[in-house]
């Protein structure tokens, strides 16, 4: 979008890097633009206004404003209370941080995905229900950016998806009846598929299967690229990897 000057808009913070002696490059998540880059001028000073607020998983208010393709924050105020994430859900929030980076382009604007992602950040807040989170919002993910899933129906007859038939699913296809001889895609429960398309809750087989599922996908779409959350949850926590590691649907 090529407005000069943009205010009020609500968003997050993706990500962060520094940029010259005193300022902030960030990667922000707007509901209404999309992905776009800016610079924080001084966020790096004691007496920035920006001080306090320009951190994750915490809606803000934005402004910015110029014509290239990165612009400059004019504008950075709390619009709510920030989601305190810690541990093992601090490192799902940035998760989710990382996929949309990777599967969202600048300035595509994805409304529904932005009030999904504001929704689970505070699904991660209680860890019985983080896995269930996650497949639900990579399931809007793949929706969003044109990769959803057939859920409801077999390939082969055009039949409903039943509760009690085991199917293969195959990324870029669908579901398929399973058969002995039928090796490839996912096994997964007619149960898991109907529970993902509803969200009707999916129980620790579903989450598993859904998860096994997601992760083919991601795989195939990232084409070689890495996303780098779980490898640094492994480095400082190495005792929690397997709970970590149920959690995840994409790692490389």
């Amino acid at each position: 979008m090529n407005n000069n000057r943009i205010k009020g808009e609500l968003g997050f913070v993706l990500h962060w890097r520094p940029y010259s002696e005193s300022s902030l490059l960030l990667d922000l998540y707007s509901r209404t633009y999309g992905r776009i880059v800016v610079i924080a001028k001084g966020a790096r000073g004691k007496k920035s206004p920006y001080r306090g607020t320009l951190r994750p998983f915490a809606l803000i208010t934005l402004g910015w404003s110029g014509k290239g393709e990165v612009k400059t924050l004019t504008q950075c105020e709390w619009a709510g209370p920030g989601v305190g994430l810690s541990g093992p859900g601090l490192f799902c929030g940035f998760y989710l941080n990382e996929l949309l980076i990777k599967f969202l382009h600048r300035h595509d604007p994805h409304e529904r995905l932005f009030d999904r992602y504001l929704h689970c950040i505070h699904e991660l807040l209680d860890e019985k229900d983080q896995q269930t989170a996650l497949r639900y919002f990579e399931k809007v993910l793949l929706e969003e950016v044109g990769y959803g899933l057939q859920l409801e129906r077999e390939q082969s007859t055009g039949e409903s998806v039943t509760p009690e038939r085991r199917y293969r699913y195959r990324p870029g296809v669908g579901a398929f009846i399973e058969n002995a001889d039928d090796h490839t895609g996912i096994e997964v429960h007619g149960d898991s598929l109907i529970a993902l398309r509803l969200e009707t809750g999916l129980g620790e087989r579903g989450q598993r299967e859904i998860k096994h599922l997601h992760r083919m996908i991601f795989r195939e779409l990232l084409e070689g690229r890495t996303l780098v959350s779980r490898s640094v949850y492994s480095q400082l926590y190495p005792s929690g990897n397997s709970s970590f590691s149920e959690k995840f649907g994409a790692r490389h």
